[in-house]
């Protein structure tokens, strides 16, 4: 028989048991519900990031849209200009807030200027609305008719047709750059360049840059193969190749000799030990000596002294170092002259790079490239998020053609016939060979 005693020790020990097992729950449970929160927590953070990440990608759509329509109205009021003034009446209003801005003015020019405009006169081409007091909005999206679904819009659109430089990337395939040297001065007047700076292999890493320069102890004027150029631990930006071309302001048009008369180019090597200056008018074309001794001879006819001939390849300076790892500047009274349309063209060997193209006039002051390269600032908006972007346009301004494929890129060998007839004008060019 178990005793009185023994039976109450033993409904104490059950029941401190029992507390026991619920303070265990109570703790599982409190486990559980900070779990659950958690989750619930990453859950939420991550629906709002997705959301967060989808409107920013909506509002950079809806600023590339911007972008592209900003061409539209660029081509459309150079195609409306003739001498000096606009055809139309609507092109009279709109054009002067579209082309004539100069960069540096695009941080004070006013949001509305274009887009104001551009309602008043381009309505049926583009959905402008006027967004209470917060200006004028261009829906985007769902333009064929209903709701915007995306809520998507561009607004202050900002537009600089005059550059005070001009930035491009060449690769080395082969493919040339070809620059037009159509300056204006700070009160848009045409004017003269006496100097000339070019900058190339952008020290950032990604898509806007060539990573940090690594010169190695580059020296020398010679082309070693690609293999030995990019060998070690070594990142030596590219070897560049600027020729500048003329191309007479002749009502008649102009042949051959014109153009090979003004023709001068220069190969510039990095190298650690190069010059940061050279006359890039005096490297004209070396042509090979013909048999028995005789100089070269030029298209115009003109002999040349090959014992002066000035070599075409130099060093270029260039360190590790700096936003652009390169820079030569061209200077020189024949670099160009008033009676001449100027282009530049530009050939990257061994590595594709970036570049930046900067000219001066002869009282040091810096130039403006007139329709060359557009710039455009523009925010897009998708709900409450905003992207702005600033793009850099090449515009082609002959509505028939395709500006991109006139210029040849390389020339041929043979014993027959060969037509050249090409003419440039502007930024376009046609060839009048037949076929």
């Amino acid at each position: 028989m178990i005793s009185y005693r023994a039976r109450r020790r033993q409904r104490v020990a059950d029941r401190e048991s029992g507390q026991a097992s619920m303070v265990t729950v109570a703790m599982f449970m409190m486990l559980f519900a900070a779990i659950a929160v958690s989750f619930t927590f990453v859950v939420i953070s991550a629906s709002r990031q997705a959301l967060n990440d989808s409107l920013q990608s909506s509002a950079k759509a809806a600023a590339e849209s911007g972008v592209e329509d900003a061409k539209r109205l660029i081509v459309y009021c150079y195609n409306k200009r003739s001498g000096g003034s606009y055809t139309t009446p609507d092109a009279q209003q709109l054009c002067p807030k579209v082309i004539g801005k100069l960069s540096t003015e695009l941080e004070t020019m006013g949001c509305d200027k274009i887009l104001e405009q551009v309602a008043i006169t381009q309505s049926s081409n583009f959905k402008v609305e006027k967004e209470g007091g917060r200006g004028y909005r261009v829906k985007v999206g769902n333009n064929g008719g209903g709701d915007n679904e995306n809520n998507e819009y561009y607004q202050c659109l900002k537009i600089a047709t005059k550059t005070d430089n001009y930035q491009g990337m060449v690769n080395n395939l082969g493919k040339s750059i070809i620059v037009p040297l159509r300056v204006v001065n700070t009160q848009n007047q045409a004017a003269v360049i006496a100097k000339l700076e070019i900058e190339w292999h952008r020290n950032v890493t990604g898509n806007d840059g060539d990573d940090p320069a690594k010169m190695n102890g580059a020296m020398g004027t010679g082309l070693p193969p690609a293999g030995a150029w990019n060998s070690g631990n070594s990142n030596r930006p590219a070897v560049l190749r600027v020729e500048r071309v003329g191309v007479p302001k002749k009502a008649s048009g102009f042949s051959l000799n014109d153009l090979a008369d003004s023709d001068t180019a220069l190969t510039l090597r990095p190298s650690l030990k190069g010059n940061s200056s050279y006359n890039l008018g005096a490297y004209k074309p070396q042509y090979p000596p013909l048999p028995l001794g005789r100089d070269g001879i030029a298209p115009n006819n003109q002999y040349y002294d090959h014992s002066k001939k000035t070599v075409p390849i130099v060093e270029a300076a260039c360190k590790d170092s700096g936003d652009y790892a390169c820079k030569t500047t061209f200077d020189g009274e024949s670099l160009v002259t008033k009676d001449k349309d100027y282009y530049l063209r530009i050939n990257a060997i061994y590595r594709s790079t970036h570049f930046k193209i900067t000219a001066y006039d002869k009282n040091g002051s810096k130039l403006y490239f007139d329709g060359v390269q557009p710039l455009v600032d523009v925010t897009g908006r998708s709900s409450d998020s905003f992207s702005r972007i600033q793009a850099r346009l090449k515009p082609s301004f002959d509505k028939n053609a395709d500006s991109t494929n006139w210029w040849p890129e390389y020339v041929i060998d043979t014993n027959g016939k060969v037509c050249k007839d090409i003419e440039v004008q502007y930024d376009k060019g046609e060839d009048r060979c037949q076929p």
